[in-house]
């Protein structure tokens, strides 16, 4: 007989708790038998790991349910009020954060937009401590119920599974290079969680959003730059180095300006908002009023300016081929399209996008993935941010230890 020791079965446990409160999170009401029936646990496990989240405060009783032939059963869901979360969206010209309850209903934001681009990372650092100091302060929450914050940043980001303090973002957007944002997690007093905001995005579309239960996914979000977050046998994809995704710098040209990264043909110099603009009218300066030149943009299209209709069409087309490379490599079942940009390109184009797509990919696979719209919007990448502290919760059963 193997006897299993003390370390196995509290990582039993332990594991039982996060499928339970997975559970929990998706279902949002639920009862006993409901939560047998998802996770595959017996009964008297159910019963123990609900026992274990009562003590805790992190689940509450909300009513009871009609059990036939037998007393009524109780009907249970994660308490909002048991811990608080933030995330924040760090883009090309703006930062945002906001302020979510356990079960990541959103209690409040704060956005500010960089009058440079070239800002440096204290003074994001600033920005981000600062937001967070005055939503505590407007809601009364007290700070040790703070699980964290997460932040989703326009790059790569070196994420260690095993120590999240030792994260280190590259953002050559706006010039940095191995920022590790500790000062954050030093001035507020809990920890800093940092990932890709394409793949914040992700998770809060597989969690709350459009891929939530699909197995084959591809995220993709258009701003000024690019990026996907790919889902592959429901979990997502990063790649020996957490750098999968960076899609907007595939090439799909020999031709064309220079990217950010240095290289030409990159998607991101063809499907961008300020490459679109520039290819619209070269001339013209739109560095920090990009959403004002798209509405512009917009507005010349729908009225039939040539050299608009001309610079959709290509948007367009150069979007289409490089969805179908996306269709070509991972055969998803879902496409989902978000981002400021692509929220907008989506809201418009999203039938002719379908169709560039499935010209320039494989019959089969291209006829079965789904193009559409994130249902999330503009928000994803801060609510997907914030449920990387909520993760480590639920994976550790505890609020982590301060950076």
């Amino acid at each position: 007989m193997v006897k299993v020791g003390k370390a196995s079965v509290r990582d039993v446990r332990r594991a039982n708790r996060a499928l339970v409160m997975r559970h929990l999170l998706a279902a949002g009401e639920t009862s006993r038998t409901e939560i047998g029936a998802a996770t595959s646990l017996s009964a008297g496990t159910v019963t123990n790991v609900l026992a274990q989240l009562r003590e805790e405060g992190t689940i509450r009783e909300t009513g009871f349910e009609d059990s036939a032939g037998g007393r009524p059963r109780s009907i249970v869901q994660l308490h909002p009020g048991a811990a608080v979360v933030f995330g924040a969206d760090l883009g090309e010209s703006s930062v945002r954060v906001e302020m979510f309850d356990l079960t990541l209903h959103r209690l409040g934001a704060r956005r500010h937009r960089f009058a440079d681009r070239r800002i440096e990372p204290e003074e994001v650092e600033r920005l981000i401590a600062d937001d967070v100091e005055e939503l505590l302060a407007e809601s009364g929450i007290a700070r040790d119920r703070v699980l964290g914050l997460g932040l989703g940043v326009p790059g790569i980001v070196e994420n260690p599974s095993d120590d999240p303090a030792r994260s280190v973002a590259h953002v050559p957007v706006l010039g940095w290079d191995e920022v590790a944002f500790k000062g954050i997690a030093g001035r507020l007093g809990f920890p800093v969680f940092l990932d890709n905001g394409a793949k914040t995005t992700t998770q809060a579309e597989a969690w709350y959003g459009s891929a939530k239960g699909v197995e084959h996914a591809i995220v993709v979000l258009i701003g000024d730059g690019a990026g996907a977050g790919i889902i592959t046998n429901g979990r997502l994809y990063r790649g020996s180095s957490s750098s999968a995704g960076e899609w907007g710098h595939t090439k799909i040209s020999l031709h064309g300006p220079v990217c950010r990264c240095g290289a030409i043909g990159c998607v991101e110099t063809f499907v961008g908002a300020s490459a679109v603009l520039k290819r619209w009218h070269p001339g013209a300066d739109w560095d920090g009023r990009e959403s004002e030149g798209v509405a512009a943009l917009l507005a010349a299209y729908e009225a039939g300016d040539e050299a608009a209709v001309r610079a959709v069409d290509a948007l367009v087309q150069h979007l289409g081929v490089a969805l179908a490379n996306l269709v070509n490599l991972y055969n998803p079942s879902r496409i989902i399209v978000g981002g400021w940009f692509g929220d907008i390109v989506a809201q418009q184009f999203l039938e002719d996008v379908t169709s560039a797509m499935r010209r320039s990919s494989l019959k089969q696979p291209g006829e079965e993935a789904v193009v559409e719209r994130s249902r999330l919007g503009q928000d994803a990448v801060a609510l997907g941010a914030a449920t990387l502290p909520v993760d480590r919760f639920i994976e550790t059963g505890l609020a982590p230890t301060p950076a």
